[in-house]
């Protein structure tokens, strides 16, 4: 059965113009604002956090490992549709959209350049399903027409909206491998050479992606521009936490969660 449970709760981003980042999520992704104080604001779907917006100083560096994009998971592919209406009406630059087979894609950046997909899954009896727990994807020509074939436009995101994966840009594919199925315990789905590799936590297609396409990248600083953390709900946490021990991996855990770096400079928060 597929995992649909919350994998990735909620990821924080690191910004120098918080005021031009709240409109866009609020008025183009059509997150909604919940809480904002001098430094912080944080967006969601229904009064659920998934998104924290945090002012800082810091100046843009050269390009780093971190994010390549947050996925948006959309309920059905009516209200992809509808949210595709939206972004037209808008005049919202697209990046591009794609048909995964497992999925429906549209591609976006935040004026920032955090990259942003909104999808929707496909009816898993359409998923290519391969010996060994492998999903594989493909990359072609979004049906765009079908999409919002009898839907109207929709100015919010729907109830049931949730982070479906994140998709990180490493340095090092072998060491982020590593770190995300060796330790954190998440089963490896589909690899694309040795550039990319998805990940999921149980059955489903990724939670999880890593890629090295855009060559050598350096680790992220704390205070950086981009992603600053994720938080995650895995099973097993007593385990992982015993995998990163027994690894030398620097971490905390308290019994409920553990507070982990990977190998990006991503801080992590992995509760269960």
């Amino acid at each position: 059965m597929v995992n649909t449970a919350t994998v990735i709760d909620s990821y924080q981003l690191l910004v120098k113009d918080r005021t031009a980042l709240t409109a866009y999520y609020r008025d183009r992704i059509d997150l909604a604002v919940i809480t904002s104080g001098p430094h912080q604001t944080i967006l969601g779907v229904a009064g659920k956090p998934l998104l924290v917006l945090t002012d800082t100083q810091s100046a843009a560096e050269r390009k780093l490992a971190g994010l390549y994009h947050t996925a948006f998971l959309l309920p059905s592919g009516p209200a992809l549709g509808g949210i595709l209406l939206h972004l037209l009406a808008t005049k919202t630059p697209l990046i591009g959209g794609a048909d995964h087979g497992y999925s429906e894609a549209l591609y976006l950046q935040d004026p920032e350049g955090n990259g942003i997909e909104l999808y929707h899954d496909q009816p898993e009896e359409q998923w290519d399903r391969r010996p060994g727990s492998q999903i594989i994807g493909v990359t072609e020509e979004l049906d765009a027409t079908h999409l919002i074939e009898g839907v109207v436009a929709n100015p919010q995101l729907p109830t049931g909206t949730k982070i479906g994966h994140l998709h990180l840009q490493v340095s090092d594919l072998a060491a982020s491998r590593h770190f995300y199925q060796d330790l954190l315990g998440l089963e490896v789905k589909a690899t694309l050479g040795t550039k990319a590799v998805f990940l999921a936590s149980g059955d489903y297609h990724h939670h999880v992606a890593l890629n090295t396409w855009a060559g050598p990248l350096a680790k992220r600083p704390l205070t950086a521009p981009g992603l600053r953390m994720a938080v995650l709900h895995l099973p097993g946490l007593a385990a992982i936490a015993e995998r990163l021990a027994s690894a030398g991996w620097e971490h905390s855990f308290n019994g409920k969660q553990i507070e982990v770096t990977d190998p990006n400079g991503v801080q992590l928060i992995v509760r269960s």
